[in-house]
């Protein structure tokens, strides 16, 4: 199947799942049927790093993206239809310069799951892939950068182990269940962490990175 069909395939899907979910929401009488709430997320990672053998930064990165969907009550937890995610900048540089994007495997982001709880509503993302090879000019070797996300226990178990250190803030997606009555929520989150990744036929990277995640819910 060609690009162009495939394409026009994703998008004629997408465009189902839209028509359902407004449907739905135009025959929604009761408070007892199931709710629905448009949910956007846009993610910001700013990333200084290094190499083990350097005391100086090597390089840094700057990812923007973001996820647009539906929620669906579904008991406790939440039912996710996936609209699609946007790619807005990826960008690594190095103290010799700009990597080419060809030379970079581009994170997509991906919505995990929603846990509800009866005070309380989880989000859990992470990408794929979630460790991005990076060419060292100088070395001649390769990096391996981490991409930070708040995975689900599930998607933990294929993400490669690294080290992990909250630096600042809280990297937790909560929110209080009962802002889900609002028409329209809004939150941001902030933290700051440290990662180091290490790797057979690889460089040492250390990683130091800052993240605000900024989550928009409206109701149908």
């Amino acid at each position: 199947m060609g690009f162009k069909k495939r394409q026009f395939y994703v998008l004629a899907i997408r465009a189902v799942v839209v028509l359902f979910v407004l449907s739905s929401c135009a025959l929604r009488v009761t408070g007892d049927e199931a709710r629905f709430w448009k949910l956007t997320l846009k993610l910001q990672v700013r990333s200084d790093f290094r190499t083990a053998s350097s005391g100086e930064n090597t390089g840094s990165y700057i990812l923007e993206t973001a996820w647009a969907g539906f929620l669906e009550e579904d008991g406790p937890d939440f039912i996710i239809y996936h609209l699609g995610s946007e790619l807005a900048r990826w960008e690594c540089r190095l103290l010799s310069g700009l990597v080419h994007s060809n030379q970079l495997e581009a994170p997509e982001l991906k919505l995990n799951y929603v846990e509800g709880k009866e005070e309380e509503v989880n989000f859990y993302y992470s990408f794929n892939p979630q460790i991005v090879s990076c060419p060292a000019r100088s070395s001649g070797g390769e990096l391996r950068l981490v991409v930070p996300s708040v995975p689900w226990s599930r998607a933990v178990e294929k993400i490669p182990w690294f080290n992990r250190k909250l630096i600042s803030g809280d990297r937790n997606l909560r929110l209080e269940r009962s802002l889900l009555s609002r028409n329209e929520v809004r939150k941001e989150f902030n933290w700051e962490e440290e990662t180091s990744f290490e790797e057979p036929g690889f460089l040492v990277v250390y990683q130091k990175s800052r993240i605000r995640v900024a989550m928009e819910l409206i109701r149908c």
